[in-house]
């Protein structure tokens, strides 16, 4: 079995899923792992990803899935899922606007966002390094 250790970003584009329901479904449907394997990739509890994965099932039973973006794919390693202070969605964002060099544009174009929402997101993941 060959683990992973990212996702490309496109699996966040469809906004119908909350960004762990996307992981969670990608990793489980696209690349066959296990609840478990998912959640020691991404530093949750086996039931958490459990409960992610049958949302998003939900979900798609409602609405198919969107077609995801063609073009611009950046890979986002899932190491940055197990800092839990952070939302998975500020996670995203702060790694593509440090690491990756983006812009709140780029991003929210990547991740079929609002500006203002990765701008927010962004700035509550900054809120949280500045000790109090």
């Amino acid at each position: 079995m060959q683990m992973y250790s990212t996702v490309p970003s496109s699996v966040f584009f469809d906004r119908d899923l909350a960004p762990l329901e996307s992981i969670s479904e990608y990793l489980k449907e696209e690349k066959g792992l296990t609840y478990h394997e998912i959640a020691v990739l991404v530093g949750r509890d086996d039931r958490t990803i459990w409960t992610c994965y049958s949302r998003a099932k939900k979900k798609r039973a409602a609405s198919p899935k969107s077609a995801a973006r063609i073009g611009n794919v950046v890979e986002i390693p899932l190491e940055i899922f197990k800092n839990r202070t952070f939302a998975p969605l500020e996670s995203i964002t702060s790694h593509l606007k440090e690491v990756a060099d983006l812009s709140f544009h780029e991003i929210a174009v990547l991740l079929n966002r609002d500006d203002r929402t990765i701008w927010t997101c962004y700035s509550r993941a900054k809120k949280k390094l500045v000790p109090n």
